[in-house]
């Protein structure tokens, strides 16, 4: 290890400050991170404070020169994390493109939004993640049904099962701001027409609301810029869905409902023999493509535990089903686009590619597939950075470091 530190009165902002071998981090790069650290981490800037950052930089060198060594990047789990970063960069940007324009506002909706956010509601809703079954449930309430009644139909919950869907009181932030803008739209005892929101249809009930403050103009303008960002990513969410129910009509989807009730029942009852007897058989076709069982397996395999918790009824198996062949869409029309040739998306991924292998070592650090040190993973990491330091140069220019201004 050789850790040579030197003075300089060099005042280019490009200039390096650190060299871990071959690896350069320049003062102005140092500055902007800085900032960002401290914001994030709510410290002061202090020697301690950029001596504290300084190491962690460091460190972050050390671990991306030990990964490439050991050519860490052809971990199967390090690819595969990587592959799931990079399809979801390009839907980020293909959204970016699409949905999050940068909506006007009026002064009229951001007072609007004002008010909600200073009152408390009390609601209860009827839900179905399909658009008939609440057009029926609507109807049906026209008839006179009993809102209990429909709600023990509606809900696998079985909270909102047998309360009819009482979701209590709820300040306008807690809630999807889809949902939250019907809600707050309504006036006591007013039952909205069946509404799109994120996660289905709701048909939505607001029985009673408190305002909690006095409001004036001046805590209106204080707030105007951030009510402003409220409302345009309301309209960000509303366009959203929008985009996203006109993509699933377009691709003309069919669903085999047959083989959706025996998918749902095997997986229930954990009857693997059984799903496995249905792997060949055809689940849904749209425009230009069809998946069998065996594919749409394969593709619900890659949802989030949350995401997999929600599917409870074949209802929500096939909703969830159209939501990843949509999401297949958005990912070609992002490739043909050629999102990924902009210049921030190669810096973003190449940033999220690093923090990625930092992690995925730390964590085979911690689970004992580096080295054989057992103990704390303190104790671990403290041999593992000396090993690596050992045939590390580290250079660190201490003026600058200690004397450079934000």
């Amino acid at each position: 290890m050789l850790i040579l530190v030197f003075h300089s009165c060099e005042k280019d902002v490009q200039k390096a400050i650190v060299k871990v071998d071959d690896e350069v981090i320049r003062l102005s790069t140092f500055k902007d991170q800085y900032k960002e650290y401290m914001a994030n981490t709510l410290q002061s800037d202090n020697l301690l404070t950029r001596y504290s950052f300084l190491n962690k930089l460091v460190d972050e060198k050390l671990i991306l020169k030990y990964a490439k060594e050991n050519k860490l990047e052809n971990d199967s789990s390090y690819v595969k994390s990587i592959n799931e970063i990079y399809q979801q960069m390009l839907l980020n940007y293909y959204f970016d493109q699409k949905i999050n324009i940068d909506f006007e506002t009026t002064d009229l909706e951001a007072r609007k939004f004002f008010t909600w956010q200073n009152q408390k509601v009390h609601a209860r809703h009827l839900f179905s993640r399909n658009e008939q079954q609440i057009l029926e449930l609507y109807e049906r309430l026209l008839l006179n049904d009993e809102w209990e009644t429909l709600a023990l139909e509606c809900f696998q919950d079985s909270v909102l099962r047998f309360n009819g869907g009482d979701i209590g009181w709820h300040e306008f932030d807690d809630l999807d701001p889809v949902f939250a803008y019907h809600l707050y739209s309504l006036i006591p005892g007013e039952i909205s027409e069946p509404v799109r929101t994120s996660d289905g249809y709701s048909i939505i009930e607001l029985i009673s609301v408190e305002t909690n403050e006095l409001l004036t103009e001046n805590a209106f303008q204080l707030k105007r810029e951030k009510l402003t960002n409220t409302v345009k990513y309301y309209k960000q969410k509303q366009r959203l869905i929008n985009f996203m129910d006109s993509t699933s009509k377009s691709l003309e989807i069919d669903i085999n409902r047959d083989i959706i009730e025996q998918l749902h029942i095997s997986i229930k009852s954990i009857g693997y023999k059984q799903i496995e007897n249905l792997h060949e058989e055809p689940m849904v076709t749209y425009r230009n493509g069809n998946w069998n069982v065996l594919k749409s397996i394969e593709r619900l395999s890659n949802l989030s535990k949350k995401q997999l918790s929600k599917i409870r009824t074949p209802l929500d198996l096939e909703q969830s089903i159209i939501g990843l062949i949509c999401r297949e869409q958005f990912l070609y029309d992002a490739k043909r686009q050629k999102v990924y040739q902009e210049i921030s998306f190669g810096e973003t991924f190449s940033f999220e590619k690093n923090k990625m292998m930092i992690k995925h070592v730390l964590d085979k650090l911690d689970k004992n597939h580096i080295g054989n040190i057992n103990g704390l993973f303190e104790e671990k990491y403290s041999h593992f950075k000396k090993d690596i330091l050992s045939n590390t140069s580290v250079i660190i220019d201490s003026i600058t470091i200690k004397g450079f201004t934000l």
